[in-house]
This record gives C-alpha cells, sequence and structure tokens, in this order.
C-alpha cells in the first residue's frame, strides 16, 4: 500500500509558521501603512520582514483570550502593540483598557491622542489626577424624570378648543390624561427599580449559599438606602434633601456614620427608615431587616452590609465615585480610550473596576440595541490580570451576546484555572467557548497546558515501529498513530515573543511571533505620557458633594 493514501481521513491539524505566511499568501501589514487600512480584528502576529515591522490580524472581530503567566512578556508582546495598532488604524475602535501598573497609559495615551482619541484615566492609585464616576448617577436621573412626567404636558388650541397634549397624542378629557400620566409614571420608577436591584446584584452577591440570609438582608438594606434617597430628593418637607452631587455611595456611608443603637428609634416618627410613609419602598425594605429585628439581628445584617460597602471605604473609591467628571455616555461618542489604573494587590479595587466594566458594558448593548443592534464602531475591553476579578453578573451569557452587537473582549489569564476559580467549571467552559482567538505564551498550570495542547488538534504519523516493516515506499504492516499538534512539552518552552495562537474555523494553528514593543524601533520611541500630568475639570472636594447630616436629625437617628 502506498504511503500517500494511508493517512487519509486521519487528524491531520496544520502548524503554520509566521514565517510561512506569505508564501502560503497570509499577507501581513506593514506598521507604517496601518493608517491606510481597515483591519478587522484582534493582533496575531508582530514581526519583521525585510526590515519592515509587519503585523498580522485574525479574520473578523473577535473576542480574545491571552494565556501568559507571570512574566512572561504579554503587556510588552501583546497589549501594548494592540492598542497601538488599534490607535493608528482607520476603523478607531473605542477602548476601556485595565491598567493595573499604568504602563500601558504612559506608553500609548498620548499616541491615542494624536489618533483623535478622547483619552481618560481612572486612577485608583492617585485620585488627585483621576477621572471622576459616579455609578449611581443614572438612577437619580431617571427618577427625577420619572416624578417629572408632567412636565411634558403642553396645552395647545385647536379651532378653539383647549386640548393637553402628551408624548404626540391629545386629550381633552383630563382623567383620561391623568391616567395615562400615572401608568406612564409607574412604567418609569419599575425601570429605575430594575436599575436599583440590578446595581444591587451587582454589587452584594449571595456568596454564602448554604445561609444566604445575612447578605440578601444586606442586598435590601442596600435597595432601602437607595429609595430613601431618592424619596428625599423629591419630598417638599424634607428639611435636608438629596441633590444629584450628593446621591452617592459616600452620602450612604455618611449617613449610616450618624446612626446609634437605640432600638426605640426604628419604631418612632423620627427614624430614618421608620418616619417614612409605611408604603414607601424605603421603609417596606428596612422593615424585615432592621427596624422589626431584634437588636442581635439587626446588628448582624449591619455588619454584613458594612463589608459589602467596605470597598466605598477606602479613600481613592469614595472620592473617585462621589462625582461625575465624565458621562457613561461618552463611550458612544466618537473614539475614547479609558485607562483604569489601579493597584493589582488591592482586591477592593478589583470590586470598583467590575462595576464599572460592567456598567459599561451594559450601556453599550443598551446603545446598540437602539442602533439596529450592533455599534457602528468595534468596541474593545481589554482585561489584564482578568482571572482576580470577581464574578461578572452574568458574563457568560453577556459574552456571547456582546460579539453580534460589536462588543468584543480582550481577556488575559494566568491560566484557565483561574477563570474556573471564579465561575465555576460549567461557565468558564462558556466563557472560554466563546472566545474565538486564544493567545498562548505559557502556563504553570499543568491542566492548562494539556487543554491548550488539545485545541490545537492533533496530527497522524506512522509509528516508529512501522519503520521496522517493509521499505521506504511500501508497508505491508504499519502503525497510525494520533500525537498532539504541540505538545506539552513544547508548550513550556518558548522564546520571549514566541506564542502559539489559535482561531476558531481558521485552517491552520500558527506559530507567532509578536515582538515586544521596546525591541522594536517604530514603537518604542513613540511620546510618553505620566498619569502626574493628568487632571479633571472638576474636584471631588467640593463642598457641593459632601451631604451634611443636620444635628437634630443625628439625634433621632442611630450608629453602629
Amino acid at each position: 500500500m502506498k504511503i500517500n493514501n494511508l493517512l487519509g481521513g486521519y487528524e491531520n491539524s496544520k502548524l503554520l509558521n509566521f514565517s510561512e505566511l506569505i508564501e502560503n499568501d497570509i499577507l501581513p501589514y506593514a506598521y507604517e501603512d496601518l493608517q491606510k487600512i481597515y483591519a478587522k480584528g484582534p493582533l496575531k502576529a508582530s514581526y519583521y520582514v525585510d526590515g519592515r515591522l509587519c503585523q498580522l490580524y485574525s479574520e473578523n472581530e473577535s473576542h480574545v483570550g491571552v494565556i501568559a503567566a507571570t512574566r512572561l512578556g504579554k503587556t510588552t508582546s501583546y497589549i501594548i502593540p494592540t492598542v497601538l495598532s488599534f490607535a493608528k488604524q482607520k476603523t478607531k475602535r473605542s477602548m476601556i483598557i485595565a491598567d493595573a501598573k499604568g504602563e500601558l497609559y504612559r506608553q500609548t495615551a498620548k499616541t491615542l491622542a494624536d489618533e483623535g482619541y478622547k483619552v481618560k484615566l481612572l486612577n485608583f492609585r492617585d485620585c488627585m489626577h483621576s477621572e471622576f464616576w459616579n455609578i449611581l448617577t443614572p438612577i437619580f436621573r431617571d427618577y427625577q424624570e420619572a416624578n417629572s412626567i408632567i412636565e411634558q404636558v403642553e396645552f395647545v388650541n385647536i379651532n378653539g378648543v383647549e386640548y393637553a397634549s402628551f408624548q404626540g397624542k391629545f386629550y381633552k378629557d383630563k382623567q383620561e390624561l391623568d391616567r395615562i400620566l400615572e401608568i406612564v409614571k409607574t412604567i418609569a420608577i419599575d425601570s429605575v427599580e430594575n436599575e436599583i436591584d440590578t446595581l444591587a446584584n451587582m454589587l452584594i452577591t449571595t456568596e454564602k449559599t448554604s445561609d444566604p440570609y445575612w447578605e440578601d438582608s444586606a442586598r435590601d438594606l442596600f435597595k432601602a438606602f437607595l429609595w430613601a434617597m431618592l424619596e428625599d430628593s423629591v419630598d417638599p418637607t424634607c428639611d435636608n434633601p438629596i441633590t444629584e452631587d450628593t446621591f452617592s455611595f459616600s452620602t450612604i456611608l455618611t449617613i449610616m456614620a450618624s446612626f446609634n443603637d437605640d432600638s426605640s428609634l426604628y419604631y418612632n416618627d423620627n427614624g430614618y427608615f421608620s418616619r417614612r410613609n409605611h408604603d414607601s419602598k424605603a421603609y417596606m425594605l428596612a422593615k424585615n431587616n432592621i427596624i422589626e429585628n431584634a437588636a442581635q439581628t439587626r446588628k448582624c445584617v449591619v455588619s454584613s452590609f458594612n463589608s459589602k460597602m467596605s470597598v466605598f471605604r477606602e479613600s481613592a473609591v469614595r472620592y473617585i465615585t462621589s462625582c461625575n467628571s465624565f458621562d457613561i455616555k461618552e463611550l458612544s461618542e466618537g473614539p475614547t480610550a479609558i485607562f483604569i489604573n489601579f493597584r493589582d494587590e488591592v482586591k477592593i479595587h478589583y470590586q470598583i473596576i467590575s462595576l464599572f466594566i460592567q456598567n459599561a458594558y451594559k450601556f453599550l448593548i443598551k446603545t446598540a440595541n437602539e442602533n439596529d443592534g450592533r455599534l457602528e464602531v468595534p468596541f474593545y475591553f481589554i482585561l489584564d490580570e482578568f482571572g482576580n476579578f470577581p464574578k461578572l453578573l452574568d458574563f457568560d451569557v453577556t459574552i456571547s451576546a456582546c460579539a453580534g452587537r460589536n462588543i468584543f473582549f480582550i481577556i488575559v489569564l494566568q491560566s484557565y484555572a483561574q477563570l474556573t476559580n471564579v465561575y465555576g467549571e460549567e461557565t468558564a467552559e462558556i466563557i472560554k467557548d466563546n472566545l474565538n482567538v486564544h493567545v498562548f505564551f505559557g502556563s504553570n498550570n499543568p491542566q492548562t497546558l494539556r487543554q491548550f495542547s488539545e485545541e490545537c488538534g492533533k496530527i497522524s504519523r506512522f509509528s516508529p515501529l512501522s519503520a521496522l516493516n517493509g521499505n521506504s515506499a511500501e508497508i505491508e504492516n504499519f502503525v497510525i498513530e494520533e500525537v498532539p499538534l504541540v505538545p506539552q512539552s513544547r508548550l513550556s518552552h518558548f522564546e520571549p515573543g514566541e506564542c502559539i495562537v489559535t482561531e476558531a474555523n481558521c485552517p491552520y494553528v500558527l506559530f507567532s511571533r509578536l515582538e515586544r514593543y521596546f525591541t522594536c524601533p517604530e514603537l518604542k520611541d513613540l511620546p510618553t505620557a505620566k498619569e502626574a500630568d493628568y487632571s479633571a475639570p472638576i474636584s471631588p472636594f467640593d463642598n457641593k458633594y459632601v451631604y451634611k447630616v443636620k444635628e437634630k436629625a443625628s439625634k433621632h437617628t442611630f450608629d453602629w
């Protein structure tokens, strides 16, 4: 039997070396020409051909998983070159970039600005040089809009008859108009309630499923605070009303600090929650958790609540989330790059960044839905140290939904085990399945090495034992065996800049090269930025953002 006829129908994955791309008619772009092109996807290779830096991109915009153990060069070889290539191209993708060490901002922000990007910095390392973002502001604005529905009514005179005009319809009957206004207001308030519930679920997760009462109660208490503050913003009898400037987590902490554990205050008319109408949302939420609970139970509920709120007690987080120097809506207004500079050794920074990311992609999904289901220009979340982020709410569903809306994630992991640890095995697999491009620099985790080797596929070959039978052209007795295209041992021995790239529906596995930016004359001498030179147009220390509990009110409240 002829050798060439033996391997048909067997596993036969193809490994293509980056040096073989051109001879296989796979043509990369010269970096110096990027400003002339619309590349379709994320970076797969960056290497020199005849003295010119050339780059290859995936066939389509895609979610990307970058797997790299610490100090294997994923920042210098992949993330910085990716940001710079996105900046140079005509497509001008917007980005949110998690930047644990500040290196990404320093090396790319100036180039992004020069290329027409609006560059923002959320700096949890130094809040004095940072933008400010209050996640609660949209809730406040939507609630005010719901309570001012009547202001949309206009009166018009048609042929001598006066009509009320509301949302494109005319009403002569006042009772009918009042009924419609009440329906519209109820729908708007229900929408606010959904926003509050979503935020509460994002912020206060139930981790102890065997005993969820305390965390569930803390979540209800958080919602009670938001509703109480909203009620105080529209109550004309409130002598210390909440404004948009004081509707913040900082205010929640301030009010909480004014409480003291005098149980009688839960029942009299002056308690922060008990003084409200008993059909108010704030009262109803607080009733079962603290108003009517035994003192010891109240203390445990509030202790759980304080634990969940601890992220906002850290000074940088508290100041950055106390006001707004930019609006989340700016994400859809031209090319934007937002850098989130944080301390990767501080766990609470990951928590607040996760809230920002979830808030951002929910807004982008809403924007896409209002634009025929798709953003006009791709938007990328580039998330270094993703394995240390807390669980993003429904991320397995979100990552599936985002791709069709032109929203993509580049997530960086040290190993697949990190993903499993945060999301559980089943959800982690769903997330991995949505990462159409995998860039593997190396891992210290044996299971990750095995899994990635399997993802690369196998090749079929004659067992070495076959050589003992017959001659080189004819083999009478043969053994065909399947072996990994890229063995685990090979995945553990890369030179700097080397990596393996797989892509869904791509006919080959790429043995790639991604030159480290500081070795490339085209990249290393670009202008740099300094965080210390960054400033926002407002100051969180302005008195208008500070809510002061009045002395009279403090006598009737309680401290924990």
